[in-house]
């Protein structure tokens, strides 16, 4: 599913919440309205406020909105009497910047961003602690890697105004790949970008399901506007699933100009080794591709 669908899905529940929400007024409105004495009220004031709209700068508009005060006043104070407040009448929406529209001063409103965000995350991955850039410790950092998540932040917040959109994280185990790449899922989740985070495993799996036809779940991984694949190399290689599908993928989302981003213990060489030269030539091609190559310090055991 990508971001647009997924915005229409939202837009579609926001508008069930506003029909719900006047539903309740209109219900505790006819419940008053079962009281003469309030009926008389209310439906007078109605028609005053439907005659102020259309003769608002007639020379009787003065009078009518005296009327009009005065008969809010005793909708008032009736719904004192019943412990209700004026607001009673209107209908009550969830945001009350946008009245649960989604929009706000010609905008998304921030309601909406966040569930954007959050459905983002649930589509993404079942990891749901993604980090951005912010929350990493320099301090255990040196300068060659401080410039590496500088240049990785700087493409997050380029994109989609970038010129590769394939990156390469390299470096030993504890050297923080995966730190990195939980950064970047989460700082393109928060621009609303659909990010499948994915294992090398979890792909190989998948791919081994797709392949047995006992599923049908590689579209997420072909179609998500971003697909960072965690440990490339510490899979299982499968006959006729690992090599194959692996290239399916990279080879479909570089067709459609969509990022692939991998973190690996495997240099060029070991990544031409352990498949082949199509997918190697995909993850290596310089005019396409960022490559991160990160200190081999153990970051972990500071």
């Amino acid at each position: 599913m990508n971001r647009k669908k997924i915005i229409e899905e939202i837009k579609q529940d926001y508008a069930i919440k506003r029909v719900k929400a006047t539903e309740r007024c209109d219900e505790l409105i006819a419940e008053l309205k079962k009281d003469s004495a309030f009926d008389k009220i209310y439906t007078d004031l109605i028609k005053k406020e439907l005659q102020l709209m259309r003769d608002q700068y007639s020379k009787d508009c003065a009078e009518l909105r005296k009327d009009v005060a005065e008969l809010k006043g005793k909708i008032e104070k009736y719904l004192t009497k019943k412990h209700l407040s004026p607001s009673s009448l209107s209908p009550k929406y969830e945001c009350h910047i946008c009245k649960d529209t989604g929009i706000a001063n010609g905008q998304m409103c921030e309601c909406m961003k966040r569930e954007l965000n959050e459905r983002l995350s649930r589509l993404s991955s079942s990891q749901t602690n993604f980090k951005s850039f912010a929350d990493l410790d320099k301090k255990i950092m040196n300068a060659h890697d401080i410039k590496a998540m500088e240049v990785l932040s700087t493409w997050c917040n380029n994109y989609p105004n970038v010129s590769k959109t394939n990156i390469n994280i390299i470096g030993a185990s504890g050297a923080g790949k995966t730190v990195l790449l939980e950064c970047i899922a989460g700082e393109l989740l928060k621009k609303g970008y659909v990010v499948c985070f994915k294992t090398a495993f979890e792909l190989n799996e998948l791919a081994r399901l797709y392949h047995t036809g006992k599923s049908f779940g590689l579209s997420d991984a072909m179609d998500a506007e971003i697909l960072l694949i965690d440990d490339l190399g510490t899979e299982p290689l499968l006959k006729n699933v690992t090599k194959e599908y692996l290239y399916n993928i990279i080879n479909m989302r570089q067709v459609k100009n969509l990022p692939t981003i991998i973190s690996t213990n495997l240099s060029q060489e070991d990544i031409l080794n352990r498949y082949d030269e199509r997918i190697y030539s995909r993850l290596a091609n310089k005019a396409k591709s960022i490559n991160i190559l990160l200190d081999s310090t153990d970051k972990r055991i500071k």
